[in-house]
């Protein structure tokens, strides 16, 4: 099982705050190479995805435990947590969110902002493209 990443949190006026959507995406990916996953929120049944507005199925993920959990505490249902999730362990999951109508994920969100959204299959492409760094 992979060793989970040192806890860092996004401090106020990083990229997901106040740079243009493309840097802030990019630091996503940066993120997910220098710690080998993304984490997401769930509990031991999975990883819980939200649903928009419109009423598309979203897979949030963020950088640290500690976005999430600032993001997520205050509507979390009981035993509901960060979950941090390898490169490996995300690819495995991608079908599976797929065949549950999960459209997009939504990278980084906090207070109704996001670094960015991407389909699956763009999600997919980076998690495999870190996977092939990571073991480069």
């Amino acid at each position: 099982m992979p060793q989970q990443p040192e806890d860092r949190a996004t401090p106020a006026g990083t990229p997901a705050d106040d740079t243009p959507e493309d840097d802030a995406t990019a630091a996503v990916w940066d993120r997910l190479g220098a710690d080998g996953g993304l984490w997401a929120w769930g509990d031991a049944d999975g990883v819980v995805p939200w649903t928009s507005d419109d009423g598309t199925d979203l897979l949030p993920l963020w950088t640290s435990a500690a976005d999430a959990e600032a993001e997520c505490r205050a509507d979390a249902e009981p035993g509901e947590r960060p979950v941090f999730l390898a490169v490996d362990e995300l690819l495995a999951e991608v079908p599976d969110w797929v065949a549950a109508g999960v459209a997009a994920a939504v990278l980084q969100p906090a207070a109704g902002r996001a670094a960015g959204t991407v389909a699956l299959d763009e999600l997919t492409d980076r998690l495999l493209r870190a996977q092939v760094d990571m073991r480069g």
